[in-house]
């Protein structure tokens, strides 16, 4: 055990898996994947499933990148939302708490972001849609993740009030889609 009462992995840091109260390092491994991607300029290949956003730490002024899952994506004011998975105590959530992003990467576009806070309301409306249009991703990371069972409104419900959700905009409107050449009749 750790000083502060958690369990430790027997070489002393962190848990292998460690996901149901803070990742451990088989799932930072695994949930830095997308990063990685957008690291290495292959972004369209993520699609809108994962947004990379760099943020600046609260404490050391110096830039930092996180991935998260995006939940709802409004394509015509190019809005993503994500959800802060391991609670308001993540490190890149305090940070955006303290000083907003200053790029975020979706797809294959990269903006200057407008960022704010979803209130629960709108969090559980975001939930409550993510759910209806991806009902095995859902069950897979709420099993995953040790969530529950948010496919019932009540566990959904303490989910959003326990971890918050975050909203990135770009500061300039998406450029509308053109139509391929030859395909106006």
């Amino acid at each position: 055990m750790s000083p502060s009462g958690t369990p430790r992995s027997p070489g002393g840091g962190r848990h292998l898996l460690g996901l149901r109260r803070q990742p451990g390092r088989l799932a930072i491994a695994i949930f830095r994947l997308p990063l990685k991607a957008y690291q290495h300029n292959a972004g369209p290949a993520v699609g809108r499933t994962f947004l990379a956003f760099t943020h600046v730490g609260r404490r050391t002024g110096r830039s930092h990148q996180s991935v998260a899952m995006v939940l709802r994506h409004d394509e015509a004011s190019g809005e993503a939302v994500i959800c802060a998975g391991w609670g308001p105590q993540t490190d890149w959530y305090r940070n955006l708490r303290a000083e907003p992003a200053t790029q975020v990467q979706l797809g294959g576009r990269t903006f200057t972001p407008q960022q704010r806070f979803l209130t629960e309301e709108e969090a559980i409306d975001v939930a409550v849609q993510f759910r209806g249009e991806h009902p095995r991703r859902m069950r897979l990371i709420s099993t995953v993740l040790g969530w529950g069972n948010l496919r019932d409104d009540v566990p959904l419900r303490e989910f959003v009030r326990t971890h918050p959700f975050v909203a990135f905009r770009p500061t300039e409107p998406p450029a509308p889609r053109q139509a391929p050449p030859g395909s106006e009749r």
